[in-house]
């Protein structure tokens, strides 16, 4: 049986057909599906170029093909290309398939509007929280308390209308958005770890300055880049105690570089962009003394659970399933920059035996993401939606 499994992700299309990712969802993600389905079909945008960059990782293969959606960005694109997607994705109304939903997103929701038959079972697996998504400082858009509220409503009717459901996080979500309480549900983290992601440590010096890692896509301003910078700027008042690394790329950062000009830590601020192979961020992990997540909104951080899985010292802020991560003594709230100020302060005071503690507790926690754990609860989840879709 096929599966069909729709996503905001966007992809491309080269002018041989081949479908490339900048990072995220390469080929190797969508094989957890075909543990079970015999193929998949991916439901997403894509924008049509020429040739990938040279880091894209290729998506496609003989089981894994793309109902394509056309490219938009923000609600005004939406509406000037509802009726091509709306005739895209009545394309599907009568294929005999499964159905697979990643929300939150509006695709979803359309989906199901006019692909999918009154009553016809899905599966829906929650990867995020519009509440924080859209929360104050998250999103600059001037309808975002319409925009929290409509999709906050979306997500509790898709999770409670589900056939199954899983979530990124073990309780901070399903508290948000419970499941129908009669069918099944599991959870398990969008995360690929291997064996080669894992390091523990038996030393843990910090040098100085304090090396700060940080990972985050910069297309929009959730990851919380403005405030590490700001952080930055309070701690090197007077002079160099810490640098930062920032991994990852996007439309603002031109703008995080002004930041860091404007608040005169450029020189103590390394924004590196998009890091393609796992053995590049595995090494810049490696050679920092702590990693600091200051995302304004997540479902269960992958970044975060990868730089426990490499024994580093973390400090993340309290959104989506973070406590269900670190110890409370390192999680701050968001926006707190005098918090987080103090916790890297905290960490350098510590000794090199409670420093080796903490790290590795967060390994050991690590471990419990590892991919022979997961897979087998996807597994579960994947079955599930199979045999209800059969009958």
């Amino acid at each position: 049986m096929n599966v069909d499994v729709v996503l905001e992700q966007r992809f491309y299309r080269c002018a041989n057909h081949q479908y490339w990712t900048e990072n995220a969802f390469p080929n190797a993600f969508w094989h957890r599906y075909l543990s079970v389905f015999q193929s998949v079909t991916i439901v997403a945008r894509v924008a049509y170029i020429d040739q990938p960059d040279k880091q894209w990782h290729r998506v496609d293969s003989n089981r894994v093909c793309f109902l394509e959606l056309p490219i938009y960005i923000g609600p005004l694109g939406f509406i000037e290309n509802l009726p091509r997607i709306v005739r895209q994705l009545k394309t599907r109304r009568h294929v005999k398939r499964a159905v697979v939903l990643r929300v939150p997103g509006i695709l979803s929701t359309m989906y199901q509007l006019f692909a999918m038959k009154s009553g016809q079972t899905f599966a829906a697996e929650i990867v995020g929280d519009p509440q924080d998504t859209f929360s104050a400082n998250a999103s600059k858009h001037p309808l975002r308390p319409f925009i929290a509220y409509f999709f906050t409503r979306l997500l509790k009717n898709q999770c409670a209308q589900a056939s199954a459901t899983s979530y990124v996080t073990e309780r901070s979500l399903q508290e948000r958005y419970p499941h129908h309480p009669a069918r099944f549900s599991t959870h398990y983290s969008s995360i690929t770890l291997s064996e080669a992601d894992y390091k523990k440590v038996v030393r843990y010096q910090i040098d100085s300055p304090l090396r700060i890692v940080c990972i985050g896509n910069l297309s929009q301003p959730y990851k919380g880049c403005d405030a590490m910078l700001k952080c930055m700027a309070i701690i090197n008042k007077k002079e160099t105690v810490a640098k930062l690394s920032w991994i990852g790329g996007g439309s603002l950062q031109s703008e995080m570089q002004a930041l860091s000009e404007e608040l005169h830590i450029a020189e103590a601020v390394n924004f590196i962009g998009n890091v393609a192979a796992r053995e590049d961020i595995r090494s810049l992990l490696d050679d920092a003394d702590v990693f600091v997540l200051c995302s304004r909104q997540e479902g269960l951080p992958r970044v975060l659970i990868e730089a426990m899985a490499r024994s580093r010292l973390c400090i993340a802020t309290n959104v989506g399933g973070v406590k269900e991560l670190l110890e409370p003594s390192y999680i701050i709230e968001r926006d707190d920059i005098d918090a987080l100020r103090a916790k890297l302060h905290f960490i350098q005071t510590l000794s090199e035996d409670e420093r080796i503690q903490v790290a590795r507790r967060n390994y050991e926690k690590a471990r419990e993401y590892d991919d022979t754990t997961l897979q087998a609860r996807r597994n579960q989840m994947y079955q599930t939606i199979y045999e209800l879709s059969q009958s």
